[in-house]
């Protein structure tokens, strides 16, 4: 028996009654179509992919067509239970043809008819509507016109989106959509256009659930253009600068979790500022400000002029620098003229110029210009491979820059460790590497739920010079300080040697884990990758954040225990992928192989196999199977959610995920204090706290904080230095009846 459940068996005894279900509600007819404010599409002959829940009910699309021309208009569902629903408008507004269910016994919806005039048609793809019970799922929507091919408009590469190879929702710009994911569908994708040097900027907030959210915004061609930020707990942004006038694809996936979300994107600015190159804007009441799009490298000096062609208009204008967070980096004001320099650039990457006048009910032009200077150069250590470093981190100097020489196609590995038994040291490490040109090919902040940096096998481009930024998470910005040990290798990772051991190889860069539960009931993975003598060395595309060029993994005991032990191989996140990743898994016993496996996973899914040690031999006992893991054996075997003091994450319980778990890192002495607030539904919370080997700790249980309410509530004091964990789940645990989102929340007493 999983050790994590021994406190459910003692908690059931809180197990409440089970409520009757009301039976639903008789469906009623559709009701009529209202006027919306939704935007209206354009659609050329071909398919186009959508999403209709709650929050969106319908989605227009218009078409231009000639009289006499035969047109077809499919919609079919592709996922949910959606019930489609055709409407189709005439170019003067009224309702042309409607059309709910093509035949008996198929609910996809279809229309056909002979156009009998010139104009503009709008397609509304909508649902059934019933009183109680409201469908909700993707489709797919079909258009043909006699006559005409399935492309846009000629020379203009934003009438109609590619089809990408998945199924998305077109959205336009600062317009909120909904949407969930989960581990039956981890990603949702939406379609945007936009125009050659546009910066935009996408938000995905989470809702409900424990979701961390990802996003990545790409090409036709899959290739991720995007920078992602995450400022605070469920939230990701991600930011582009097009490239070119055409459509873009939103991946709004996650790094973990899962739940409901928000999504909205928006034009943070319009054009790109070139050196040495006039500008000419007007500020009106309507637009108060402009922004441009600046591409500065790290340490350049950058200056912006700006002065106002007309005397009397009254206009106070101000300069602004901003990162792409909207951070203030620098800020100017003047009367008629005004100069913003800059210090040095924290790291390279586009910035934003933002124009503007104090004086927002005035009207005025402005010339504006922007000059620049590499400044005085990087300091940087030269280095060299298989080698270590030693470095400080401090609040007067954050950065410490590196350069190495390489070749074309090397494999090189970089970590950077905090000092544990530094004194005074909490420092988040976090390391940027960058070619000759000082432009960013990889970064990392995070190793696992360590706070150390690393970036594994990373394959040389070029020949040349290359720089390393060890620093903070924040840069200069951040808070956190220490000691810290810098090491560069060079070639695959030289694997450490065990009496026992698993390694996991593949090729895509999905996120694949590898996990291995011993006899006692331990698991090593990379939410914990140390416990009973066993250890992850290696944890590879972590949060695909920084993938690697040959990703592994790594797991290995100097003196295993008897027993039987639990190796799996989990394909936790594509990264963008929707293919199965191919891995190979090799388990080993005194150097020699004892088990191996080819196979291929899906996202979400787990492959896993048992095997028996006795001795110095190791034999297997269960070959390995491919399997789909339910929602709570995610959530209870596929590592737990880090959280950090000051954070507040969310959750939710309910019947398919009745238990979350969220792991820690605390010293003996200190005291903590947890709780846990219903935020939605009837759930009633019970926090549990853990060790490491999840024995649960004397008075470590609260259901209730007083009698005035149902949520948790703990102040403990911690009994040793280590991990510790916190599960959240519900009055009755699995056999409980109430569900609802919930709030987490982790602090040191008395902040």
């Amino acid at each position: 028996m999983n050790r994590r459940f021994l406190i459910f068996l003692i908690l059931s005894m809180f197990a409440a009654p089970v409520m009757a279900q009301t039976p639903p509600a008789t469906p009623t007819s559709p009701p009529a179509p209202t006027a919306t404010t939704a935007p209206i599409f354009p659609l050329g002959p071909g398919t186009v992919e959508g999403n209709l829940n709650d929050a969106i009910s319908s989605v227009r699309y218009r078409f231009d067509a000639n009289a006499d021309d035969s047109v077809t208009i499919s919609m079919d569902t592709t996922s949910g239970d959606l019930d489609p629903f055709l409407n189709l408008y005439a170019p003067d507004g009224s309702l042309l043809e409607r059309n709910d269910d093509r035949e008996s016994g198929n609910r996809n919806a279809l229309i056909a008819l002979t156009l009998t005039q010139r104009g503009t048609y709008v397609i509304e793809a909508t649902r059934f509507e019933q009183s109680e019970a409201r469908t909700s799922g993707t489709f797919r929507l079909t258009l043909a016109v006699s006559g005409a091919q399935a492309t846009g408009v000629p020379g203009d590469p934003l009438s109609v989106p590619p089809s990408f190879g998945v199924a998305f929702t077109l959205i336009d710009y600062q317009n909120v959509v909904a949407g969930d994911v989960s581990d039956t569908t981890p990603q949702r994708y939406y379609a945007i256009g936009g125009k050659q040097g546009d910066l935009i900027r996408v938000i995905m907030t989470r809702t409900s659930g424990d979701l961390n959210p990802q996003l990545r915004i790409l090409n036709d061609h899959a290739e991720d253009l995007s920078r992602e930020s995450q400022t605070r707990a469920g939230e990701s942004i991600a930011y582009v600068t097009l490239p070119q006038t055409g459509w873009y694809l939103i991946e709004a996936g996650r790094h973990e979790g899962s739940g409901s979300f928000d999504l909205y994107a928006t034009r943070l600015a319009a054009a790109v500022l070139q050196v040495g190159q006039p500008v000419t804007g007007t500020f009106s009441p309507e637009t108060p400000s402009l922004s441009y799009i600046v591409n500065a490298r790290i340490g350049d000096l950058l200056t912006v002029t700006m002065f106002t062609t007309d005397a009397n208009s009254g206009v106070a204008p101000q300069l602004e620098l901003l990162d792409l967070s909207l951070n203030t980096l620098e800020r100017s004001t003047g009367e008629r003229f005004v100069t913003l320099r800059t210090t040095t650039i924290p790291r390279s990457g586009p910035y934003i110029v933002r124009a503007s006048s104090l004086q927002p009910n005035t009207s005025g032009g402005f010339n504006l210009r922007l000059t620049s200077a590499p400044g005085t150069g990087i300091n940087a250590q030269k280095i060299s491979y298989n080698n270590q470093y030693k470095g400080t981190i401090t609040a007067a100097t954050p950065l410490d820059f590196y350069s190495f020489s390489g070749k074309t196609g090397e494999l090189v590995t970089i970590a950077m460790n905090a000092v544990s038994d530094a004194a005074d040291t909490d420092l988040n490490a976090y390391l940027i590497l960058m070619d000759s040109d000082l432009n960013e090919l990889a970064s990392n902040d995070d190793v696992a739920t360590r706070r150390d940096a690393r970036i594994t096998q990373f394959r040389l481009p070029k020949d040349g010079e290359y720089t390393i930024l060890a620093t903070r998470a924040g840069l200069q910005s951040g808070t956190t300080t220490g000691a810290y040990d810098l090491a560069l290798t060079a070639g695959e990772i030289s694997l450490n040697d065990g009496a026992f051991t698993a390694t996991l190889r593949w090729t895509s860069s999905a996120d694949l884990n590898l996990f291995v539960r011993d006899p006692n009931g331990r698991t090593v993975s990379w939410s914990s990758p140390q416990a009973d003598g066993g250890t992850l060395q290696i944890d590879s595309n972590t949060r695909c954040e920084t993938p690697s060029d040959q990703p592994i993994e790594h797991i290995y005991w100097t003196q295993p225990i008897d027993g039987d032990y639990e190796v799996w191989a989990w394909d936790d996140d594509g990264c963008g992928r929707d293919d199965n990743t191919t891995f190979t898994l090799d388990v080993g016993m005194n150097g020699t192989t004892v088990y191996q496996a080819q196979a291929a996973l899906a996202v979400g899914q787990r492959y896993g196999m048992r095997l028996r040690v006795t001795g110095d031999q190791a034999f297997v006992i269960d070959p390995g199977a491919v399997i789909n893991p339910s929602p709570q054996q995610h959530a209870s075997e596929g590592g737990d959610t880090v959280i950090r003091y000051g954070e507040t994450l969310g959750g939710t319980i309910d019947d398919t995920v009745y238990a979350h778990f969220y792991q820690f890192s605390g010293t003996a002495g200190e005291q903590v204090d947890v709780s846990v607030k219903s935020m939605s539904g009837s759930l009633d919370p019970i926090l549990i706290l853990r060790d490491a080997a999840d024995n649960t700790l004397p008075n470590g249980v609260n259901d209730d904080a007083d009698a005035a309410t149902r949520d948790s509530h703990l102040t403990y004091t911690l009994p040793a230095d280590g991990n510790y964990v916190i599960a959240v789940t519900r009055y009755g645990v699995r056999d409980g009846t109430t569900s609802g989102d919930y709030q987490i929340t982790l602090n040191r007493a008395g902040y």
